[in-house]
């Protein structure tokens, strides 16, 4: 009981440090401590009713007096790991089911569910029975005339995590360091962005960003709750509890191979994936692949326990930890057939299965699934991403067979992101570990866990791209067979020689495998990855001239947009940057992808390049320039002269968010108006217009009139629509506009229901037009039939907007409508 009060008194010193803490890095690290250490360490340390919280001694009298004994060490078995994987899970559901009430997301709100979730562990008070104490650490070796497994007391294995084994905690430590110096740095990248840009929305109270998201909701809800309850957020403390659910998915990985091979082949698979280049890049960015990892290898672990001891505790974790793998990406799914096949022995006969206790973890798992899963079938998004997965990703080639082969584009990725060296050596100390350990159920179940990712993403998919990291895990394992093989092998030789041999060169082949990742991914000078053909690793061989232009992450890129935003510039601004990344760094900024720009930004490596116009930035003025470690790295330019080009270093400048500066919303919540608002439904309810901004500065004969469009999406295009702004005089055409939405950049196949969009028109004015009034109109057509979208009750299905009145010079009165494009 005292313990509760003092683990209680904790967790609430911490809630208030947050609340009252003003932004930095002492609050977020007290969020980080809510939201993730904490609960972790309550179900691991006060769940763990196998652990004596007192003992008793009696001294020479014969009274007996009670001592307190200390608690497990963290990491010494596997309900530490277990307590990992149940926090991030229970904290996604949590975070699920507020985001499902009405309105936004109140900071008060966020923080209460943090304390809740902190103090559940101490309110759920589950016991189980003395006889499974020491059941942690135990081996299958047999089966018996039943189908069930024993435990043999003489094949127990030993505990790989207990606390005089020095490897484990030196293994972490590199894995932690290899992941979080300069985690900080890399500012976001495309797909960050679009995940906290949807973060902000659903803290703000936007109901359809989950849907919009085309795949599961984890990696939203994630850095929502931090940002939720702290009010503000960066780079580095974004990403760090994903830094925390990959080194906890490596542990797990280790957990698995002990409990099935033993300490050694535990250890050398901890540490061939540690040194991974996927696992390495996935810990450390904002995405979902570290927690399809975790509770990928969590299902496998629990599989394996109701195998062995049946009980139904670890049936319920495998299915809540296969359906949170599901909520995270449908990647978990390649897991499945690994699971059945641990599974099995419970399952067949029929008989003999618990239907009570498989009834249960159904039920566990269809609930959890069904949280997101549901309301998803039922939105209109789903068939957009059906489509997108279907035939986007498995029937994109080969004219929609559904066999393509990737071999070469995974080759290609796996040697980009690991050297050479650590790819043929993991690939030889595999094949040995397949072919040469001895046989069994678990041997198996690695070898699903393999193969059935890599056959799918060589085989079926089209572009695999990095999901690719899906069978390292299993992978690390069968090598770590491999070279415990090699290890026995030389072993029993009398050559002492040979066993030396082994083991340098397995340490040069450590060592160069570890070098190449920390110059990819630690090392920021220079930045090989955007500069590979100036700055690639020597003494790296490659099979290949060019590296991999799509899909890659995790690789430390510094533009300088922190920079930028502290510049005192002229919007709207136009970049050939992605406004994924950009949205972040400049928040409400007005952006266009049309001539209309006041400032445009050059940057100078870039991943994913937009289109721009050349000729139009030649037009400009350079007025600034930013430079990352002495590297030109932006080239603003501005319609305005410069006396001379600043040159601004970015490396010193840190920002922080707030998720109202990510949606344009002011100091006082509400959402900047649309300055002619509108409220047409056009079509088959495929989509509403707005309103619309009118800058009529330049409206005269040879000058331009700017009018911006807003539409929102109702239901996903299936074909391509124009859309236009003309004027017109008695029915007459005088200038018009027409296009793609947002200068050709957005087609209408591209827009997600819910999403606004806004749309940028400049008219050029023809010099002869005359002097007078004129009818600005608007619609959308179909680009093939030339047939318009249809508008209830307006003639010719078009929308008119507003009259404007042509001048012999431009008007001198400077227009303030133009809202944010």
């Amino acid at each position: 009981m005292q313990r509760c009060v003092w683990w209680i008194l904790v967790i609430g010193i911490t809630a208030v440090l947050l609340w009252f803490l003003p932004q930095g890095d002492a609050q977020q690290a007290a969020a980080f401590l809510l939201w993730w250490v904490l609960p972790a360490l309550a179900w691991a340390r006060l769940g763990d009713n196998n652990t004596p919280r007192r003992g008793q001694s009696k001294d020479s009298a014969d009274s007996s007096v009670f001592v307190r004994v200390r608690p497990r060490p963290i990491f010494q078995e596997e309900r530490p790991l277990t307590a990992v994987g149940l926090t991030f899970l229970l904290a996604i559901i949590a975070a699920l089911l507020f985001h499902y009430l009405p309105g936004p997301m109140p900071r008060w709100g966020v923080l209460t569910l943090g304390v809740l979730l902190a103090l559940l562990p101490l309110f759920i008070g589950t016991r189980t029975n003395a006889d499974e104490r020491g059941e942690e650490n135990g081996s299958a070796d047999d089966v018996d005339r039943g189908g069930f497994l024993r435990v043999s007391a003489k094949k127990i294995r030993e505990n790989p995590f207990k606390p005089g084994l020095s490897a484990l905690p030196l293994l972490l430590i590199s894995a932690v360091l290899l992941r979080l110096v300069n985690l900080g740095y890399k500012e976001f990248q495309g797909d960050e962005g679009i995940i906290l840009m949807r973060a902000a929305a659903a803290l703000l109270g936007d109901d359809a960003e989950l849907w919009l998201h085309q795949k599961g909701p984890v990696e939203i809800l994630l850095p929502l709750l931090t940002w939720g309850s702290s009010g503000t957020i960066t780079e580095f403390w974004a990403r760090l509890p994903f830094l925390l659910a990959n080194v906890a998915a490596i542990t797990a990985v280790m957990a698995l191979a002990h409990r099935w091979f033993g300490r050694r082949v535990a250890l050398l698979a901890g540490l061939l994936l540690a040194i991974n280049g996927f696992t390495i890049a996935f810990g450390r960015i904002i995405q979902y692949q570290s927690l399809v990892m975790l509770w990928g290898s969590l299902a496998l672990l629990h599989a394996d326990r109701y195998r062995q001891d049946g009980r139904q505790r670890d049936l319920l974790l495998v299915a809540a930890f296969l359906a949170g793998g599901l909520l995270a990406h449908y990647d978990a799914v390649l897991v499945v057939p690994a699971i059945v096949w641990l599974l099995w022995p419970r399952l067949w006969p029929l008989h003999q299965l618990d239907w009570a206790a498989w009834g249960k973890g159904v039920l566990v798992g269809a609930v959890c699934l069904g949280l997101f899963y549901v309301p998803f079938l039922l939105n209109p998004n789903f068939a957009r991403t059906g489509s997108y997965l279907l035939v986007g990703r498995l029937q994109g080639g080969n004219e929609g067979s559904w066999l393509n082969w990737s071999g070469p584009a995974v080759w290609q990725m796996i040697t980009f992101y690991n050297s050479l060296y650590y790819t043929v050596g993991l690939l030889l100390l595999l094949l040995v570990g397949a072919w040469f350990w001895q046989r069994g159920w678990e041997k198996t179940a690695v070898l699903l866990a393999f193969l059935v990712p890599l056959l799918f993403y060589t085989l079926v998919v089209i572009d695999p791209r990095t999901h690719i990291y899906t069978f390292f895990p299993a992978a690390s394992i069968l090598a770590a067979l491999g070279a415990d093989y090699l290890w026995q092998f030389v072993r029993v030789r009398p050559r002492l020689s040979a066993s030396y041999l082994q083991t340098a060169v397995f340490t040069l082949f450590i060592a160069i495998s570890t070098l190449y990742v920390i110059l990819m991914f630690v090392d920021v000078t220079p930045e090989r990855q955007r500069t590979w053909a100036e700055n690639r690793p020597p003494f790296y061989p490659t099979t290949w001239d060019e590296p991999p232009l799509y899909g890659v992450f995790g690789f430390p890129h510094q533009a300088g947009w922190r920079a930028v935003a502290a510049l005192p510039l002229a919007w709207p601004y136009g970049s050939n940057e992605e406004e994924e990344v950009t949205q972040f760094y400049l928040a409400d900024a007005p952006h266009t992808y049309c001539q209309n720009a006041e400032t445009f930004i050059l940057a100078q490596q870039v991943q994913d390049e937009m289109p721009y116009d050349a000729a139009f930035v030649a037009g400009l003025h350079q007025q600034y320039e930013v430079t990352v470690n002495g590297r030109s790295s932006l080239k603003i330019y501005t319609r305005q002269p410069a006396d001379q080009v600043e040159t601004i270093e970015a490396t010193t400048f840190r920002q922080w968010r707030t998720p109202e500066e990510m949606v344009g919303r002011g100091e006082g919540g509400a959402e900047t108006a649309v300055s002619h608002p509108f409220s047409l439904i056009l079509g088959d309810q495929q989509v509403q217009f707005l309103g619309y901004d009118i800058d009529q500065t330049n409206a005269h004969p040879s000058g331009t009139l700017t009018v911006v469009l807003y539409w929102q999406a109702l239901t996903p295009f299936d074909q391509n629509y124009q859309t236009f702004a003309h004027l017109l005089q008695d029915g007459t055409l005088y200038a018009q506009h027409d296009g793609a939405p947002e200068c050709n950049i957005t087609p209408t196949t591209h827009w997600e229901p819910g999403q606004i969009i806004a749309d940028p028109h400049i008219i050029p004015i023809p010099a002869e037009t005359p002097l007078g009034s004129y009818t600005l109109v608007t619609g959308m057509y179909n680009l093939i039939t030339q047939e318009r979208l249809s508008v209830p009750n307006m003639e010719h299905n078009l929308i008119t907007l507003d009259s404007v009145a042509l001048t012999e010079k431009p008007n001198t009165v400077e227009s303030t409508d133009i809202a944010k494009p």
